[in-house]
């Protein structure tokens, strides 16, 4: 199943802003791994989002709170199961 992660800062930005190499790697090795699928932040920098694949929303949960920003408190973020109906123009039906 897919998962929508929307990541919010509840600190100052400059606080975000010293984690993020530690995001980027944590983001690397799992973009690398298959699990996130694709990841970026919204144009004005209020949020981050990534796409993730995993077994149970439980362990979509337990993957999201590893990434340092969730970790460390700085962000939060909403977790949604994800029914993507629609890649590149491929339709997957619907329910």
């Amino acid at each position: 199943m897919w998962y929508l992660v929307i990541s919010k800062p509840v600190v100052p930005r400059e606080l975000v802003v010293e984690n993020l190499p530690d995001h980027r790697v944590w983001q690397k090795s799992h973009h690398e791994d298959g699990i996130v699928l694709f990841s970026g932040p919204t144009s004005n920098r209020t949020a981050g989002i990534y796409v993730l694949r995993a077994k149970s929303l439980d362990e979509a949960q337990q993957i999201v709170d590893t990434d340092p920003l969730h970790a460390r408190k700085v962000r939060e973020y909403e977790l949604y199961e994800w029914a993507c109906g629609e890649i590149l123009g491929a339709g997957f039906g619907r329910d």
